[in-house]
């Protein structure tokens, strides 16, 4: 991972958090994973731009220090009564899901895997399920759930642009990730049904959601995996 010196405050912060975040630990992990054709680089850079985006190209993830500070200003705002270690635990939570999204779609475009349907759809799956793996993959992934509940007042109410976007609005990408969550064990569906947030007509398939979800994703990933590696979530 290469890191920009930032050259503004926000951009400092931004790249402070990134650092302690452990990015670069995260994608190496990430990267080393898979037996990937082509080198994959990562770097950090000033500015906020569209936010985190993969460029297949040259083969790149770039996380814009700007955005990272944005997303810290959100977390910070809606969670007044965090303790700064909460915050950073969130955020890293939360960073962790915006670089397995971008990584999802490098892997989209290395190994040309099907897409039916949305390909940020498809980035979300898979960062939901890498995440999943982490051994606090749960809380991880309800993290950034949470964010994207949180960030959706900017959609609130959604605009033509919103609904034109290639990505599902914040609130459905929040809603997906909590009932994949939910579909990992019978205690994550109980926690997930004790949030209030999924209707139970949603939260009674998140189970099935999630199976088919780790399967699909098994089939068309299991052939570039360094070693015998199980994509489910921990139970």
């Amino acid at each position: 991972m290469i890191y920009e010196k930032p050259k503004t405050h926000d951009d400092n912060i931004g790249y402070t958090l990134l650092k302690a975040a452990r990015t670069q630990y995260l994608a190496t992990t990430l990267a080393s994973t898979f037996q990937l054709p082509h080198p994959l680089l990562v770097r950090g850079v000033d500015g906020v731009g569209g936010g985190p985006f993969y460029n297949p190209r040259d083969n790149s993830i770039t996380l814009p220090y700007g955005f990272a500070s944005v997303v810290f200003s959100i977390l910070k705002q809606d969670n007044p009564n965090q303790t700064n270690y909460q915050l950073g635990s969130a955020f890293g939570a939360v960073q962790s899901f915006l670089l397995a999204h971008e990584f999802g779609h490098a892997l989209v475009t290395n190994f040309r895997l099907p897409v039916l349907g949305s390909n940020e759809d498809a980035a979300d799956k898979i960062a939901t399920i890498l995440v999943l793996k982490a051994s606090a993959g749960a809380q991880y992934a309800t993290d950034a759930a949470r964010f994207f509940a949180d960030f959706s007042g900017r959609q609130s109410p959604p605009a033509v642009a919103d609904y034109a976007d290639t990505h599902s609005l914040d609130l459905q990408r929040s809603f997906d990730i909590l009932c994949d969550v939910a579909g990992t064990s019978k205690t994550n569906f109980q926690h997930i049904a004790a949030l209030g947030v999924l209707p139970q007509s949603r939260l009674q398939t998140c189970p099935s959601q999630y199976q088919q979800d780790v399967d699909s994703i098994t089939q068309e990933l299991k052939p570039h995996l360094r070693g015998n590696i199980d994509l489910s979530a921990p139970k």
